[in-house]
């Protein structure tokens, strides 16, 4: 009888390894995503559910979306989420020791090497530069979004008080935010890249204010994670993470099965374009704006890896803007432990099933 049992366990492992099941139950794992809707500038995330990454990583993941980053590094510090997608300068400004409950968290992949946050205004307006804003009304997605954060440092750098010489509203997003913007609620606003895409795809023009080389260049949304999870659970963030890179991979090697596939998990996502090349076309628009952020030639070729000099000017950046009252050393900011086991995994098959990926699946 023991013989027979050894037989069965091992051709019960040897059929999960064959078939790329896990055989344990999976792990449930909540992941808290920086928007308030799933469209095509997060396909890597659900592109790794729906071919089955996550699962194959011994994860069951529900990807839920949330409005502000500032609330991202809340929840996961307070333990009511395993690991979130965050801007940066929200949670690294509550990692500060001199705060009142630090936050207890860190981050383990770099998911965007470039900053994704803009200041732009109405393509006919009279504003030329962001010093023409002294006066004006500036709208964000929330109070808690980054649009506070890199709206009141992009003000700064042009010599404005962000506190007294502009005034920050908060408009939503979608539709809400167009009425606003269209009805001169407000004079500019501080949207990121892909919100402004949807903007001009519903026929509003804008353009981008000049901001700076060195704030354009800084890190932005990434996977943080509670510091004892990434001490005594690396297992689920390494699988969490080396799924969403697959899924890069994937996504960037078949854009456009990225964004049937967005469609598919998502179909609210799907523009109401209602003739399928131009609904194509425009959510291709939005992985062409988000997509080369996803990876950074000064990480040869592994994905997720903090650039020291990067999170630096991050943290110079909130120091100068008066968010934190020390520079925060990068080793508290995130860590690249995980990184090695994160990229431990056939790039070249996933590229070559994304060129092989049957379209006709997903339509």
């Amino acid at each position: 009888m023991g013989n027979l049992r050894l037989f069965l366990f091992a051709w019960i492992v040897s059929f999960g390894v064959h078939c790329g099941q896990p055989v344990l139950a999976a792990d449930k794992v909540q992941a808290l995503i920086g928007v308030r809707n799933m469209d095509e500038a997060q396909a890597p995330f659900i592109v790794a559910k729906y071919l089955g990454y996550f699962s194959r990583e011994g994860l069951d993941v529900d990807l839920l979306t949330v409005g502000g980053s500032n609330e991202i590094a809340i929840q996961v510090a307070s333990g009511n989420a395993n690991l979130g997608a965050a801007s940066p300068a929200q949670a690294v400004i509550g990692m500060q020791e001199e705060s009142v409950a630090p936050l207890d968290v860190r981050y383990f992949y770099d998911y965007s090497y470039r900053n994704i946050w803009s200041m732009s205004v109405p393509a006919d307006s009279n504003i030329r530069s962001i010093a023409d804003l002294r006066g004006k009304k500036i709208g964000i997605p929330s109070l808690g979004s980054g649009g506070v954060t890199y709206g009141k440092a992009y003000v700064r750098s042009a010599g404005l008080d962000p506190d007294k010489d502009v005034t920050f509203i908060p408009i939503g997003v979608g539709s809400q935010a167009v009425s606003a913007i269209r009805q001169k609620i407000v004079d500019a606003i501080a949207f990121w890249d892909v919100a402004d895409v949807h903007f001009e795809l519903s026929g509003l023009a804008l353009r981008n204010l000049d901001i700076g080389e060195n704030l354009d260049a800084l890190p932005d949304l990434s996977l943080l994670a509670k510091n004892d999870v990434i001490k005594n659970n690396p297992q689920m963030l390494i699988g969490f993470a080396r799924a969403v890179s697959k899924a890069i991979d994937f996504t960037n090697a078949n854009p456009v099965a990225a964004v049937l596939i967005t469609w598919k998990v998502y179909p609210e996502s799907r523009p109401r374009e209602p003739d399928a090349q131009t609904a194509l076309a425009q959510g291709l628009k939005i992985l062409e704006v988000r997509s080369p952020g996803w990876t950074s030639a000064k990480t040869n070729g592994k994905n997720g890896l903090f650039i020291e000099e990067d999170w630096k000017n991050l943290s110079s950046f909130l120091l100068a803007g008066g968010q934190i009252a020390r520079p925060v050393p990068t080793s508290r900011m995130y860590t690249n432990d995980l990184i090695g086991e994160i990229n431990n995994y056939d790039r070249n098959a996933i590229i070559k099933q994304a060129k092989e990926f049957d379209l006709g699946s997903v339509r």
